[in-house]
């Protein structure tokens, strides 16, 4: 409806401009220098109205023709983004599938178009690794660090696992402490810390850093306490094989609540200080140790140990708690013979015989029967002793 109006308004416009010009057209003259354009004053408007709508339809060509050229842009950089795309696709599942070469190439590729170059770096990093270039793979860590400066820390995390894995422990360990200073509460700084320090048998870092992994729930409270235990094994028996006794010493006084009175820990401190001929120290450390919880691997011990006459009463009175458990009566008879309660002796090396055969107590019960010349008897329990030993069986 308004078209309509609108178009009835323009005809009597031009029927009233019609009768107008028929009537009085009106004279204009412009004259320029020598030139002088003579018209009617309605002809001189009609064009000065044509070249309006001819300059503004220039005007809409050129920004048209301006506009094509910049949605040309735009498509041309869309259509790499999708090459690129498609080429970090292919990279990627290349990777997944083993193929080191052609993934490195087709992310290196992508490069320059892609909106992923941290990941297009790292997992080429990776690829290079796996073809044995750690120059290249420490090429492709810097520029992925270049590329985006605020990832550092997942950079070097991602540099510490491929020096991890390729057994780089220095890099890996300077790695690892850098980014410690970076972040000295990272979860998986932390976890790798603890990795390498186990891989390159450091246990008094290892030891160190234990506080740290228990604050930050690193691992679960059974790993923790399985891996301090073993933490502290290992660096006492690398004091004993250096024969450092001052250092074995601290680490024992420095022994942790939980596992001060671990049978383990102290059955290992235990025998160095037997061939160390500290019995003394040893039969204090045991008897300490035994009133707190019987153990049979302590027990053994104490029976090796021959210094004074109240070690058999203290024995013996963990038989009513524990009648079965041949390595106690071992021990008994062998605390016996030290004390030369020779008939006692024999008793409990029988009983102990009879509860689970060992060569041990073969042997101990064989040398009784060769000290008061039953040989032939001797010569049994050897025997016997010899088939245990043959049979892959030998309890400790």
């Amino acid at each position: 409806m308004t078209r309509l109006i609108i178009g009835l308004v323009v005809l009597l416009l031009a029927i009233v401009l019609g009768i107008q010009l028929n009537h009085d057209p009106g004279y204009l003259l412009i004259a320029v220098n020598h030139w002088t354009i003579e018209t009617t004053l309605w002809f001189a408007i009609l064009g000065i109205i044509l070249c309006f709508f001819l300059l503004h339809w220039l005007i809409l060509f050129i920004q048209k023709l301006c506009h094509s050229r910049s949605n040309y842009r735009a498509w041309r950089a869309r259509r790499r983004a999708q090459i690129a795309q498609a080429k970090t696709r292919k990279g990627l599942i290349e990777f997944s599938e083993g193929y080191w070469d052609a993934a490195k190439t087709h992310l290196i590729k992508a490069l320059p178009d892609t909106d992923t170059p941290l990941l297009n770096y790292l997992t080429a990093a990776r690829a290079a690794q796996e073809m044995g270039d750690s120059q290249l793979r420490d090429d492709y860590l810097r520029e992925a660090q270049q590329s985006m400066p605020e990832a550092r820390i997942a950079v070097e995390l991602t540099q510490a696992q491929l020096q991890l894995a390729n057994q780089q422990w220095e890099q890996a360990l300077a790695t690892l402490r850098h980014l410690q200073d970076l972040a000295p509460r990272h979860p998986y700084v932390l976890k790798l810390l603890m990795h390498l320090y186990q891989e390159v048998r450091d246990w008094p870092q290892l030891i160190a850093l234990l506080p740290e992994l228990k604050r930050n729930n690193i691992i679960s409270a059974a790993e923790y306490e399985q891996l301090q235990l073993h933490a502290y094994k290992q660096a006492m028996a690398d004091c004993i094989r250096l024969s450092q006794r001052k250092e074995l010493d601290a680490l024992v006084q420095s022994l942790p609540k939980a596992i001060k009175d671990s049978p383990d820990l102290m059955a290992q401190y235990c025998s160095y200080l037997i061939k160390d001929n500290q019995q003394a120290q040893a039969e204090a450390i045991l008897r300490r140790s035994l009133r707190k919880q019987f153990n049979e691997q302590l027990i053994k011990l104490y029976g090796q140990i021959h210094v004074n006459e109240q070690q058999l009463s203290f024995a013996e009175s963990f038989i009513k708690k524990h009648p079965n458990s041949s390595v106690l009566l071992l021990t008994l008879g062998r605390l016996c013979i030290a004390q030369h309660l020779w008939g006692k002796a024999r008793s409990y090396f029988e009983n102990s015989l009879a509860l689970h055969p060992s060569p041990e107590a073969y042997a101990e019960i064989g040398a009784l029967y060769e000290r008061f010349g039953e040989q032939h008897e001797a010569c049994q329990a050897f025997r016997q002793g010899l088939k245990l030993i043959d049979g892959s069986y030998f309890n400790e």
